[in-house]
């Protein structure tokens, strides 16, 4: 064979395999986006976990107290369903001392559970402050007030199981004053008409008995606990007179005297009864007024009894 042919005739190169890395050594191109993603993941569960949580533990939280206030409510309503108020109970405490009932309606059909009108001949200023001490002395509270004219008062009273709605009124042509009781509560019961017996008519603490017995010749100024005084009504009093007329304003409270003289004089008043519970707080605006007024006197005359005890054995 010429050289030609041998070259034709050799066999044909292979070429070499290509050496392929074992796919456990290949580098991982999406690893880290993975464990990116992953993690994101697990956030994103840990937050609506905790986002969900948090409302679970606000509807139950909710849910539960809302419970806890309706039982507490039954529970409230129960007591208070156990225990009712006569309404004559109510009556009796705001009868007015030497009143007489004129009208009464009670029960179903009516817009109060109960209305009273009484008469009385005191005048609407004495009446007036009767119930101002009886609001003070009951620990009651006053919601409104309001006068029309000196001949009307009228003030809303709320105590702790009823409310009444008092109107005091003095009519042009009659000599008695109208005194007008509208109550109302959850937990009264009609329970009849309301007949007061003698005894509780007559029945007053020694504060309201001074005031229903003002008309007593035993004050030197009958009234001066139901209307302002002037200046010129004191200038006829003799000091002594000044001192008591002064003094009976806070005897009629049950106040202790540090003078003798004043001791002496009121211990002799059927009735004057000393009173450990006294302050002045109890006297309403008219009697402090008057109180400043007749002081204001003494001081502007200088009255020497106005701060000298005289003592018990002198005659005034």
């Amino acid at each position: 064979m010429d050289q030609d042919q041998a070259s034709q005739t050799k066999p044909p190169q292979t070429q070499a395999p290509q050496t392929q890395m074992p796919r456990a050594n290949q580098p991982k191109s999406g690893g880290k986006s993975n464990t990116i993603l992953i993690v994101v993941i697990i956030l994103m569960v840990f937050i609506v976990l905790g986002i969900g949580g948090y409302f679970a533990y606000k509807f139950i939280k909710t849910k539960y107290l809302t419970t806890t206030n309706i039982a507490s409510t039954l529970a409230t309503k129960t007591a208070n369903s156990s225990g009712k108020v006569s309404i004559k109970s109510v009556l009796e405490s705001l009868m007015y001392p030497g009143s007489t009932i004129y009208d009464q309606k009670q029960g179903e059909g009516n817009v109060y559970v109960a209305e009273m009108t009484l008469n009385s001949n005191d005048s609407v200023d004495t009446i007036k402050n009767y119930y101002l001490d009886l609001v003070k002395n009951k620990n009651w509270k006053i919601t409104a007030q309001g006068s029309g004219d000196v001949n009307n008062y009228s003030m809303t009273i709320d105590a702790s199981n009823f409310t009444d709605e008092l109107d005091i009124t003095k009519y042009d042509g009659y000599d008695y004053t109208d005194i007008r009781h509208r109550i109302d509560g959850d937990n009264l019961v009609a329970d009849g008409i309301y007949i007061p017996s003698a005894s509780t008519s007559a029945a007053v603490s020694s504060s309201t008995t001074a005031n229903a017995t003002s008309s007593s010749s035993d004050y030197i100024i009958s009234d001066s606990n139901s209307r302002v005084i002037s200046k010129s009504e004191l200038l006829s009093l003799s000091p002594w007179q000044l001192k008591v007329a002064r003094n009976e304003i806070y005897a009629r409270y049950g106040r202790s005297f540090v003078h003798k003289d004043m001791q002496c004089y009121f211990a002799q008043k059927s009735w004057y009864k000393s009173s450990d519970s006294f302050t002045e707080s109890m006297l309403s605006t008219t009697e402090n007024k008057n109180v400043a007024t007749i002081q204001a006197y003494e001081q502007e005359t200088n009255s020497p009894l106005a701060s000298h005890d005289s003592g018990c054995n002198t005659n005034n």
